[in-house]
This record gives C-alpha cells, sequence and structure tokens, in this order.
C-alpha cells in the first residue's frame, strides 16, 4: 500500500537551498494551550517551527529525539554531533517550536515542543476550530500521557490533503504519538517508504521498527468502539474511555481522524 500520494521532494538536488534553520517569529496561537501557568506568560513562547522542516538535519534530529530512534543518524548519513544546533533551537525555552498540520473541518494537529523550565516535553494537541480549548492528545515527558492515535488514523492523517507537507512528512510527524496492538505488518513498509522519500539511504527498516516499537512512553495500546466512539485501552491515554475528556471530545477527535 502506497503512502505517497503527492509528488516527493528531491531531497538529493533541493536541499541545497533549504539550509536554513529558524523558527517564524510570527507567534502561534492554539486556544487555551498557556492557560493555567504560573505566572502567565507576558509574550507567548509558541512560534511556528515549520521553516526548521526545511533543513536538511530536520529530520534525523526530530526522529532521535521526539521518536527515539537511535538509529536515525546513520540512516540520514549525519554525525550525531551535527544535529547539536537544531537540537538546542527544539529546546529553546524562550521559542516553543511548533509543527502544524490542517486536518478536516478547519482543524489543526499541533506537535509542540514544551520547553518550560522543569517541565519539558513534546505535546500532541488538537486544535477543533471552533474557537474553543485545544484538546490534549499525547504528552511525552516523564508523566507520560498517551498514545494518541490508532495505526488507521495516523495513515488516514498523513494522507489529508496538504499545500505545506507531504504524506511523507505527515506520517513521520504522527507517528511517535501511535502505539497500537493490531498495526498491520505493512506499517514498517509504510515508514520505510516515507524514510526513504526524506533522504534515509541505510538502516531504514532499522529506523522504522525503532520508531513503531519505542518503550520510552507506552507500550502498544488496543483500541475498540465503546459508545460508537474509539478510545484507547490503555490507563495512560487521554483518549480513554470515561477519562478527563468529555464524550463529545472523544467524538470529535474520533470523527476528525476516522480512516
Amino acid at each position: 500500500m502506497a503512502l505517497i500520494g503527492l509528488a516527493d521532494r528531491d531531497v538529493n538536488g533541493a536541499w541545497s537551498d533549504r539550509q536554513r534553520l529558524h523558527c517564524d517569529d510570527d507567534g502561534v496561537i492554539i486556544p487555551g494551550y498557556l492557560d493555567g501557568y504560573e505566572p502567565p506568560f507576558l509574550r507567548s513562547p509558541l512560534v511556528d517551527g515549520s521553516g526548521m522542516m526545511a533543513h536538511a538535519l530536520f529530520w534525523p534530529a526530530f526522529l532521535s529525539t521526539v521518536g527515539g530512534s537511535a538509529s536515525v543518524p546513520d540512516a540520514f548519513n549525519v554525525d550525531p554531533a551535527d544535529l547539536e544546533q537544531i537540537v538546542d533551537t527544539f529546546l529553546d525555552p524562550h521559542s516553543w517550536p511548533v509543527f502544524s498540520l490542517p486536518l478536516p473541518a478547519h482543524r489543526r494537529l499541533h506537535v509542540i515542543m514544551r520547553n518550560f523550565e522543569d517541565d519539558g516535553g513534546v505535546d500532541y494537541v488538537l486544535d477543533p476550530g471552533t474557537g474553543d480549548a485545544s484538546i490534549p492528545l499525547a504528552a511525552m515527558e516523564g508523566h507520560f500521557r498517551g498514545p494518541a492515535f490508532a495505526w488507521p488514523e495516523v495513515v488516514a492523517a498523513a494522507r489529508q490533503p496538504d499545500p505545506d507537507h507531504t504524506p511523507a512528512e505527515r506520517l513521520l510527524l504522527l507517528i511517535p504519538a501511535c502505539a497500537d496492538t493490531n498495526r498491520p505488518r505493512e506499517a514498517v513498509d509504510l515508514v520505510t517508504e516515507a524514510l526513504t522519500a526524506l533522504g534515509a539511504r541505510s538502516h531504514v527498516h532499522q529506523v522504522s521498527n525503532e520508531l513503531l516499537n519505542s518503550r520510552r512512553y507506552w507500550t502498544p495500546c488496543r483500541w475498540a468502539n465503546i459508545d460508537d466512539v474509539l478510545v484507547g485501552l490503555g490507563s495512560h491515554t487521554y483518549r480513554r474511555h470515561g477519562g478527563e475528556l468529555s464524550q463529545e471530545q472523544l467524538h470529535l477527535i474520533a470523527d476528525t481522524l476516522q480512516p
């Protein structure tokens, strides 16, 4: 099953003029996300991270730090030391990079590098597109919450129309927050295809397995339809039946991500 439905980027020839490493200075507004911090932020630390994604080292940096793959620098033929600058930008306490993906019904999925002192992590949240507060999906940190997605949801979200990101990019942004005991065998091939499209050249199957089988935060999670909504059966997921999310929020998430 092929993932890439749009033209792939020419990773051999196009990286040379895509070497910029910065976050857009314009702030990112995510309703409700910064509420509750004490003291309150006088200036939002959220910044558009899309400029970072144009850098040749973005994917090895993101997939090693957020995805937990130890083999990814070798796959992209880079020295781990060369990733230090972009990782420092990931972790800047004054500018929290946000990587955003459009979803149906004017909703957006945000991946946020939460660089709050003594409470750092990576958050996956859904902006419902209504002006209401964003809905938490996963928090990757010491006191982790998740997973956020079942495997079919990741594949479906990766294939959504997007003028700014390829299906491969969308898939690899979402993979770290996915865990699913019913994941098909072809998942490894799909992730391998995405990695290759973005420049990985060796150890690619190994990286795919590391991304899909990471145990840093959670073990594979079973998903089931309960009361006509897909929920996770793991004890740490936000998307569990009877948890802190309302039934309306659970339905909104499932409807947005449905295959």
